[in-house]
C-alpha cells in the first residue's frame, strides 16, 4: 500500500478560542457587524442627526413606528406565559413602557401638526409587524427573545447615533431622550445578559434559529429606515 502524505491541518487557535470565549449576542454583533454597520450610518438617522431631515420624511417614520409600537405590546404579552417567571415582572414593566412611548408619539405628532388618524402599515411595516407576532406564537422563547433584544438593541444604537449631533432644542429630541438614554440602554444589557444565558442551555438547531431571527431583524430595522426614507408604502402599487 502506497504511503500517504497527510498535510496537517492548520488551525488559528487564537480566533477559535476566542470565538469560544465570545457570548451569543457578541458573535452576532460582530458576524453580521457589516449590516449592523448599514443600520446605524443610515441617512434617516444621519440626516435627523444633522438636523436636515425633512418634516414630511421624519413624519413619515412617527407614522410607521407609532403603528409597530402599538403592535409591540400584544407581542410582549403573549412572551409572558412562555418564559420563566422571574421575566413576568420585567415584561410587564416594558408593556407600561411601551403605553408611553406611544403617549410620547402622540405628543409629538400634535406638536408638529401630524395626525395618526386613518394611519395603515406600509408593506415593510406589515411584514414586520407579522414577523413580530409570528415569532411571539410559533417559535420557542429564547428565538422571540432574539427578537426582543435586537430590535431594542437597534434603536438604542440607531439613537445614540442621533443623539451625537442633534441639537437638544429640536422637535425630534424627545425620542433621542427615550432611546438613547442610561436607563434604555440598561434595558438592552438587561435583555442581552438573558439572552446570553439562554443561548447557552439550547441545542444546535435552536441555536441556529435564534442567529436566523437575528440577522433578520436587522434586515427589517434597514427596510424600516429606508420604508420611512424613501415613503415606499406597497411596491407596485399605485396611489
Amino acid at each position: 500500500m502506497a504511503a500517504v502524505n497527510i498535510q496537517p491541518i492548520t488551525v488559528n487557535t487564537t480566533i477559535f478560542a476566542r470565538r469560544l470565549a465570545m457570548s451569543f449576542t457578541q458573535q452576532q454583533l460582530e458576524k453580521h457587524q457589516t449590516l449592523w454597520n448599514q443600520m446605524t450610518s443610515h441617512r434617516f438617522l444621519l440626516e435627523t442627526r444633522d438636523g436636515k431631515i425633512a418634516d414630511d420624511i421624519f413624519a413619515q417614520w412617527m407614522k410607521q413606528d407609532y403603528l409597530f409600537v402599538r403592535a409591540a405590546i400584544p407581542f410582549i404579552s403573549a412572551l409572558v406565559p412562555k418564559g420563566p417567571l422571574h421575566h413576568w415582572k420585567p415584561h410587564s414593566d416594558v408593556v407600561a413602557m411601551l403605553n408611553k412611548e406611544m403617549d410620547l408619539f402622540e405628543e409629538r405628532a400634535n406638536a408638529v401638526g401630524v395626525s395618526f388618524e386613518g394611519v395603515q402599515p406600509w408593506f415593510i411595516n406589515h411584514a414586520y409587524i407579522q414577523f413580530l407576532m409570528a415569532t411571539a406564537y410559533t417559535a420557542s422563547y429564547p428565538e422571540a427573545y432574539t427578537l426582543l433584544y435586537t430590535a431594542e438593541k437597534a434603536y438604542h444604537d440607531a439613537w445614540l447615533v442621533v443623539k451625537e449631533g442633534l441639537d437638544p432644542q429640536s422637535k425630534w429630541y424627545p425620542f433621542v431622550e427615550n432611546w438613547a438614554s442610561e436607563e434604555f440602554g440598561q434595558y438592552v444589557n438587561y435583555l442581552q445578559g438573558e439572552l446570553d444565558a439562554m443561548a447557552s442551555d439550547v441545542g444546535k438547531a435552536e441555536h441556529q434559529r435564534m442567529e436566523d431571527i437575528f440577522e433578520l431583524t436587522v434586515k427589517y430595522e434597514i427596510s424600516f429606515w429606508e420604508m420611512a426614507y424613501t415613503g415606499a408604502q406597497w411596491p407596485g402599487i399605485q396611489s
